[in-house]
């Protein structure tokens, strides 16, 4: 966070000057996002109990999160409801990711405020910020909000939080001290972590099993060192295929993919990987390649995306000529 910045003081304005607000996700919102927004709503709601929350989800949502938004329901605004006292932005990363709120943003004389766990850029939109880059959740977080303000969480809000954290951090299996700690809190406060495993789980979307079937067929796979890195390409479901490219024993896979005018690439690794080879996806390579081709990206040590105006072959490329520079020659296999 910074310096200025305690989280206490959330949500940096006075309660009785809170009449409207809204709470951001990042495009196409992920389990994390959304009830992540639901519960910062939440608190809002309890330090300021005659403003209106909504949430908004720009570009919608995916699946999982659709269904989940149903168990824990909340006003969508669509962003043509006029101004608002306060903006928060949770689990953005990359402000291009605001869509077209990252506007009201830039032209609202409203607070901002960014709560996140991705690396918290100089500069941008935001008059305030709660960014804890250790965290695996943007939910660890927003429950950290709850700690500072000395509120605890209704077991709807708990529970919401609890799915969120298990749902990016593997279920707990790359949760740090914090998240488990968190888990544990929550659970206390009445979240049940057997129904928030049960409602994390979603029947396979077809178009994902196609995607990652074709994915699978259209692999190409490299060496560098003892290191597999695996690519491909694909439609749509880019990051879902890069994550099964991972499972099946990829040390670091890209995929790629183009639409509506640019290329889409995600990457993923294992933390055995990003532990030996000191290379962290989000700021040395999403980012990276986002600042060399003119597009936006970021994202975590060992998940990250990014997407550029340039076309598919040139930004792989020019990808793994910066993996070459991080880890060492590429040697495709045959």
């Amino acid at each position: 966070m910074t310096p200025e910045t305690k989280p206490e003081d959330f949500p940096f304005l006075e309660p009785s000057a809170l009449k409207r607000a809204v709470v951001v996700c990042h495009r196409n919102a992920d389990a994390d996002a959304y009830l992540s927004a639901y519960a910062v709503s939440k608190l809002i709601g309890s330090v300021a109990p005659r403003c209106h929350v909504s949430i908004a989800t720009p570009g919608g949502m995916t699946m999982l999160t659709q269904k989940l938004s149903a168990r824990f329901p909340h006003d969508i605004a669509d962003g043509s409801g006029g101004d608002y006292d306060l903006y928060v932005a949770v689990d953005v990363g990359d402000e291009e990711l605001l869509s077209e709120w990252k506007e009201k943003f830039r032209e609202s004389p409203g607070m901002k405020v960014l709560v996140d766990h991705h690396p918290r850029r100089e500069g941008g939109l935001y008059d305030r910020s709660v960014v804890d880059e250790g965290a695996t959740s943007a939910a660890e977080v927003v429950y950290g909000l709850f700690e500072s303000r000395g509120v605890t969480p209704d077991p709807q809000t708990a529970q919401a939080l609890l799915e969120a954290i298990l749902f990016d951090s593997s279920h707990l299996a790359i949760a740090g001290r914090s998240g488990l700690g968190a888990a544990v809190k929550l659970m206390d406060a009445g979240a049940d972590i057997s129904q928030a495993r049960r409602e994390l789980r979603s029947e396979p979307d077809y178009g994902e099993v196609i995607a990652k079937l074709k994915g699978a067929q259209r692999i190409s796979i490299f060496k560098a060192g003892t290191w597999v890195v695996a690519t491909s390409h694909i439609g749509s479901f880019q990051a879902h295929v890069a994550r099964s490219m991972v499972y099946l024993g990829a040390d670091l896979a890209l995929v790629s993919g183009e639409s509506d005018g640019e290329t889409r690439v995600s990457l993923r690794a294992t933390p055995r990987f990003q532990e030996s080879a000191k290379v962290k996806l989000g700021s040395e390579v999403a980012e990276e390649m986002a600042r060399r081709l003119g597009g936006h990206g970021g994202g975590h040590a060992t998940a990250a995306s990014f997407s550029a105006p340039v076309g598919e072959e040139e930004t792989v490329a020019a990808t793994m000529k910066l993996f070459g520079e991080l880890i060492g020659e590429l040697k495709k296999l045959d």
